[in-house]
């Protein structure tokens, strides 16, 4: 018996405009090798970051923008790190239709003003406020909750997450995380992770008195930091430090 479509019944689905953070890998060059080596470094220090990580490939940086594109072989290195493409940025009218054969989106260029960022900052964090899709803006600013006290080290392995300040008396070990919505305080020697501002709040920090981190983050931008970088990162290693965000880009200082 044919069965009967009801035309009062409820839809199947319904198209909505959210906003989401994505992680956007801005692209200098298509040398597979180069790109390779660099994932590597970045999944060897943290390994289980990056899983399912939505990733927009912006090709605006590239060093030529009509070289040939790979975008095949490019997303199975991200692949193998845990990121998933969803989409391309910018490039060229070949880029764009390199993007419709493989199956993912394709982006126009950034309209906001880029600003210079540092050499080493090639892996940014940020916002889609282009989105073609109306978005629901945030009602309120977030609301600082109250911080945490940690008198003890924080060994490898451990994830401490505080919807507030969190401070740390001890060391924070390598493979260590700490997340919190607000400021991150450390007086011991921080050898592991650091997520400040998770909620998205820009104006948090991080500060340590002896900087030897593995990662560091606010509100959704990362940075991956070693001793052996020859930038201005390297120059507080096992120093004091504080860690902020200003015109979308991390940055380090000295504790004034």
């Amino acid at each position: 018996m044919a069965s009967i479509i009801n035309p009062k019944s409820s839809p199947a689905f319904q198209l909505k405009g959210s906003l989401y953070t994505l992680t956007t890998l801005e692209l200098h060059t298509t040398s597979h090798r180069r790109l390779k080596q660099q994932l590597e470094g970045m999944t060897s220090k943290a390994p289980n970051f990056f899983q399912q990580t939505p990733v927009v490939l912006d090709l605006d940086k590239l060093e030529n923008g009509s070289e040939e594109l790979n975008l095949i072989s490019i997303r199975h290195l991200l692949h193998h790190t845990g990121m998933v493409l969803v989409a391309l940025r910018g490039g060229t009218e070949h880029h764009k239709e390199t993007a419709r054969m493989a199956g993912v989106a394709w982006l126009p260029h950034q309209k906001q003003k880029r600003h210079s960022a540092p050499p080493n900052s090639n892996v940014i964090m940020l916002s889609q406020p282009d989105s073609s899709i109306p978005v629901e803006k945030p009602k309120t600013t977030p609301v600082r909750a109250e911080a945490t006290i940690i008198s003890r080290p924080v060994r490898s392995g451990q994830q401490i997450h505080s919807d507030g300040d969190l401070i740390v008396l001890g060391q924070v070990s390598e493979g260590a995380e700490l997340l919190a919505g607000g400021h991150i305080h450390i007086y011991g020697p921080f050898r592991g992770r650091a997520l400040a501002g998770i909620t998205g709040d820009k104006k948090a920090r991080i500060f340590c008195n002896q900087f030897e981190a593995e990662l560091v983050s606010i509100s959704g931008q990362y940075k991956l930091t070693s001793k052996d970088q020859s930038s201005l990162w390297s120059h507080r290693w096992g120093l004091n430090a504080q860690i902020f965000l200003d015109d979308d880009h991390l940055h380090i200082a000295a504790l004034s």
